[in-house]
């Protein structure tokens, strides 16, 4: 997102915004990161000397980059980030050859998503609801200097609260209900089912030429189990990243979900959505529902036992008792509690170890690294032809146009 507004920021006030907001930014990552070290070397580290210095000298680099046109346009360029693909893997991998294979596949999965129907609720559908919470929205959104909508901390809580779906979800086995990963005392990874959590974080898009606020919400599975010991989809950590884009009111105005691993993009539109869905021919072929619940309901999504895909959207509540799960910013999963001080569920590379698929062999010459494991946000692309990134915020502009 910073990496897109830097070369639009032209007046004084705008670049001084789009520097803070880098200089926020290395704050949070560096906290983080330092968090993660050794104890002994965090103690020198975040010595008071020490912090001072480091926030003198992101302030003297703001005001110089400020003060320095040239220094600034460099800065703008250092910012912009490289996707997630490996064009040595295209080329080794004869990509052209399998660029058809590829669009059978997901033209089939397009098919077969097509043809679902209404579930019927039933007591073998577990369901889950995000916890009570009173916050109210007020409106409307504050704008920056960047044109972004910015909530303040009761705006943000009220519109996470307003949001978070609910979830049916097909029972099949233990794998089939929500937790969360951690770590045990001897550092192995495991997951924690007795407290169901959903983990968000905020992002923007811009769409018809309007920034829009955006709620990302990301669910978490022990696993996709294996059918038969060469499924290739199968294996350790699962789950859905659910993302809603709002008006200016706070209402949905577009969701769209991918799979951890940045697969099987889908996008629905609620009822009283003014976008239109449109396919560019240059890009990886998509499809969008028009669901029947308008966007300033919460919608229900019903999963699949198992594999854990979106079925369908709607506004049903579940006519049984509800799990009620809590709400956690996504930043905590790299900085979970570990026996050495805290660790990131993510490796140096942004993927989880261990969650790696078959599907990787027969998918890499799409360039995509590691295809079917989970990684950090930020990371995600999502087509196997063409090129996407699920974080990019001109990515929902091309697929869709408002009347």
């Amino acid at each position: 997102m910073l990496a897109a507004l830097g070369p639009t920021a032209q007046s004084p006030e705008q670049r001084r915004l789009w520097l803070q907001r880098l200089a926020e930014r290395d704050v949070e990552a560096s906290t983080i990161e330092l968090g993660n070290l050794p104890p002994r070397t965090q103690q020198d580290w975040n010595s008071p000397a020490r912090q001072s210095q480091l926030q003198n000298c992101r302030s003297a680099q703001q005001e110089r980059l400020l003060h320095n046109q040239h220094g600034f346009n460099n800065a703008v360029a250092a910012a912009q980030m490289p996707d997630d693909y490996r064009d040595w893997a295209r080329t080794l991998g004869l990509y052209p050859l399998f660029k058809p294979l590829y669009q059978r596949l997901i033209a089939a999965w397009q098919a077969e998503a097509a043809k679902a129907q209404e579930p019927v609720d039933r007591a073998n559908w577990l369901a889950y609801q995000p916890l009570p919470n009173t916050a109210a929205f007020s409106t409307p959104l504050h704008e920056d200097a960047l044109g972004l909508p910015q909530p303040d901390p009761q705006q943000r809580a009220a519109l996470f609260a307003r949001h978070a779906p609910w979830l049916r979800i097909a029972q099949r086995s233990h794998a089939d209900r929500l937790g969360s990963p951690f770590f045990l005392p001897d550092g192995q990874r495991d997951f924690d089912q007795l407290a169901p959590q959903l983990f968000q974080q905020l992002g923007w898009s811009k769409l018809d030429g309007h920034w829009h606020l955006q709620l990302i919400y990301q669910f978490w599975f022990s696993q996709r189990p294996k059918p038969q010991p060469l499924d290739i989809y199968g294996g350790e950590l699962d789950g859905l990243i659910w993302r809603v884009t709002l008006g200016e009111h706070g209402q949905a105005l577009l969701y769209d979900s991918i799979h951890p691993c940045g697969c099987w993009h889908s996008f629905f539109l609620p009822a009283d959505s003014p976008f239109k869905f449109r396919q560019p021919t240059e890009l990886e072929a998509r499809t969008a529902q028009r669901i029947e619940t308008p966007g300033d309901q919460a919608p229900t999504l019903w999963l699949s036992a198992g594999e854990h895909s979106v079925l369908w959207v709607d506004g049903r509540r579940p006519q049984y008792p509800a799990i009620g799960y809590q709400q956690r910013e996504l930043s905590s999963l790299r900085q979970l509690r570990h026996p050495q001080g805290q660790r990131s569920l993510y490796a140096s590379d942004g993927l989880v170890s261990g969650s790696e698929r078959l599907e990787r062999w027969l998918l890499w010459p799409s360039g995509v690294v590691s295809p079917g494991a989970m990684r950090q946000w930020g990371r995600h692309a999502t087509a196997f032809y063409g090129r996407a990134q699920f974080d990019d915020p001109a990515l929902l502009d091309r697929y869709f146009s408002a009347p």
